[in-house]
C-alpha cells in the first residue's frame, strides 16, 4: 500500500458542558412527560436527571474555571469551592442561605450520597402513638435521599443552576461562540513515500 508524508493540524474545543447541560434538559423534559402520562419510573427518571444536571452544573462551573482563570484552574478543587472562586474572580455576590445557591449545595449533597453509594442500616424498637394514615406512610425502606426525588426539587436544581450559569457567564465577557465545541482539521500532502 502506498504511504504519504503529510502535515496535520488540529485545532479542536471540546466542550462537555454543552452535552451535559443538554442531557440534563432532555431528561428534564422525559420526566415532565411521565408526570403528564402518570408514567412509571419517575423516580428513577428524576434521580437519573439530578446527578446530570450536577454534572452539567459543575461541567459550567470547570468551563468558566479554565476561560476566567487559565492556568490558575484546578478542576480537581471541591465542587462549592470552585464556585466560589469563579464567583469571586468574576465580582459575583455568592449568598449560600438562598436560592439559587442555597440549592446547588442540596444538589452537591444528593450528588455525593448517590455517587459514592453507602449502605445503610436501620435497627431500633420504639413505642409511638400514631394514627393509621401516618402507620401507613411510614416506608422504613426509603432512603432519606429519596425524598429529593421530587418534581419540586427537580425544578428547583434546574431553575436553579442555570440561572447560576446565566448570572456567572454574563459576568464573565464571555460570547455564546466561545462556548461552543468546534474545531478544523487540515491535511497537507508533503510528498508520496513509495
Amino acid at each position: 500500500m502506498e504511504k504519504v508524508a503529510v502535515k496535520i493540524r488540529d485545532n479542536a474545543h471540546i466542550y462537555i458542558h454543552n452535552t451535559l447541560q443538554n442531557a440534563a434538559w432532555f431528561l428534564k423534559e422525559e420526566v415532565e412527560k411521565l408526570i403528564k402520562e402518570k408514567g412509571d419510573g419517575i423516580g428513577l427518571k428524576i434521580m437519573a436527571c439530578l446527578v446530570i444536571i450536577a454534572f452539567a452544573f459543575e461541567a459550567s462551573i470547570n468551563f468558566l474555571g479554565f476561560k476566567a482563570c487559565g492556568e490558575d484552574w484546578s478542576e480537581n478543587r471541591p465542587y462549592l469551592h470552585k464556585v466560589k472562586q469563579i464567583a469571586r474572580k468574576l465580582g459575583v455576590p455568592i449568598d449560600w442561605e438562598s436560592r439559587p445557591f442555597s440549592t446547588i449545595k442540596e444538589l452537591k449533597q444528593f450528588r455525593d450520597t448517590v455517587a459514592h453509594g453507602k449502605p445503610a442500616e436501620i435497627r431500633g424498637e420504639q413505642n409511638v402513638t400514631i394514627t393509621e394514615d401516618e402507620l401507613n406512610r411510614r416506608n422504613i425502606l426509603k432512603a432519606d435521599w429519596e425524598k429529593l426525588l421530587s418534581e419540586e426539587f427537580l425544578r428547583r436544581c434546574y431553575d436553579d443552576t442555570e440561572e447560576i450559569w446565566k448570572l456567572l457567564f454574563d459576568a464573565s465577557g464571555l460570547k455564546l461562540i466561545d462556548t461552543i465545541t468546534s474545531g478544523e482539521s487540515t491535511i497537507e500532502i508533503i510528498e508520496n513515500v513509495s
